[in-house]
């Protein structure tokens, strides 16, 4: 009953409340991909010590948690036609903060995959439906467009920032306590900030005036133009997430401190948080793949940085030079990453019709899905068989870099009768 009054006694929330209903969208974001996908990276080397892990196995994860993506991908149309995007993004939401809780209380590897499958799909339904809405509330707050959409975005770097600060100290308390797989109680702390996240959510988001939107047959012929975008966005998330899967393996393993790490992967958040903003000028601005070719550079860059003075300084351990090193690449690639995202969300404003916005943010999901699937395969087993997280890193960075160049190719298009959104209901 609570539930029910709370998202049906507000009267145009998103029209009176812009802000207010961005940060619940970035709750959602947060939820979705800074805790349910990122927070891994923290605990991929907890996990892989305590259960005798090959990076391999563990790339797998995130690969399984990719394959789940891509899933929620393709079954977001036949469940978009049937709820409203207001009920999606919270049920998924919902089931996502059970599924993260369950991983408190696991130790398989078949069923640890699992569950990282099953998020993947959970994830992918609340950042395609928080996309959407995101996009709908920019448009009904033209002024306001870019602080909209860099909240939303921004809502991943806070939930890595979360991380953060939470996983290793919950990690290191269970583990003076005597428990065995402290990492565990990891896994339940963020299922806790998620709950809280999720309650903060249900009021604006229950309330959201939602605009109704239809796939028309031309859709895949417009799309079929922004070949090079596609491509550069594919690489994007072929080589990012080489990255943001083993970066704290690759800092552990040089001999960084806990502390250390915790404040650069925090850093990383906080970097992410307000870098859509940084960028919402040029996103206005550039209408072709400009602003994802200078993205995917600049991440190429902060991959390559940390794994060039390791192989300079050799055996480093807590070297102030690598740390120095280290946090640039950090600040570098949060600045950069999310406004990958973002570039395609303005770039499907800027070259399609708002009936096209749904299927054209599917379309790079699914693409990003797929590119993740690949990354952590090929970065774990090059970490194991071909030269270690170093030389994983200097590939995910000239991946990065081709995807720089594929998406510097692509114009904007000529694309005829873009509308604004003239109907919402609720």
């Amino acid at each position: 009953m609570l539930l029910y009054w709370l998202m049906n006694n507000q009267v145009e929330f998103a029209k009176r409340y812009p802000i207010y209903t961005a940060l619940a969208l970035a709750f959602g974001a947060a939820i979705a991909l800074g805790i349910s996908r990122f927070a891994y990276t923290l605990f991929l080397p907890l996990m892989r010590a305590d259960l005798d892990w090959s990076y391999l196995t563990a790339g797998n994860m995130n690969t399984g948690n990719a394959i789940g993506y891509f899933l929620g991908a393709l079954i977001c149309p036949w469940i978009f036609d049937r709820c409203q995007l207001r009920y999606v993004i919270l049920g998924a939401v919902f089931v996502t903060v059970f599924l993260v809780a369950t991983l408190g209380f696991l130790i398989s590897a078949e069923m640890i995959f699992t569950i990282r499958l099953l998020v993947g799909i959970t994830s992918a339904l609340i950042f395609i439906s928080g996309g959407i809405l995101a996009a709908q509330l920019s448009e009904l707050h033209p002024n306001q467009s870019g602080w909209i959409l860099g909240i939303y975005y921004g809502g991943v770097g806070l939930g890595i920032f979360l991380a953060s600060i939470l996983v290793n100290p919950i990690e290191m308390f269970a583990s003076k306590q005597g428990y065995s797989h402290a990492w565990q109680f990891s896994w339940i702390g963020m299922a806790l900030i998620a709950s809280l996240l999720m309650l903060l959510m249900i009021k604006p988001i229950g309330s959201f005036y939602i605009l109704e939107i239809s796939t028309p047959k031309s859709e895949m012929i417009a799309i079929s133009k922004s070949i090079w975008m596609n491509l550069g966005y594919l690489l994007f998330g072929i080589g990012h997430i080489g990255y943001m899967t083993f970066v704290i393996a690759f800092l552990k393993e040089v001999g960084l401190e806990t502390s250390t790490v915790s404040s650069f992967y925090a850093l990383l958040g906080l970097c992410l948080m307000v870098s859509s903003r940084l960028w919402s000028t040029m996103l206005d601005r550039y209408r072709g793949g400009e602003v994802l070719a200078i993205v995917n550079g600049i991440m190429g860059l902060a991959c390559l940085i940390p794994a060039l003075i390791v192989i300079l300084l050799g055996q480093v351990g807590q070297n102030d030079l690598l740390i120095v090193i280290i946090f640039i690449s950090g600040m570098l690639f949060g600045l950069a990453f999310i406004t990958a995202v973002s570039s395609t969300t303005a770039f499907i404003k800027h070259n399609y019709p708002v009936t096209q916005w749904s299927g054209g943010i599917r379309l790079f999901t699914i693409l990003f899905a797929i590119g993740q699937m690949l990354g952590p395969l090929m970065i774990g087993y090059i970490a194991d068989y071909g030269g270690g997280l170093v030389v994983g890193l200097i590939v995910s960075g000239v991946i990065l870099f081709l995807g720089s160049f594929s998406a510097l190719q692509q114009r904007p298009l000529k694309t005829l009768n873009i509308t604004k959104p003239s109907r919402w209901i609720t």
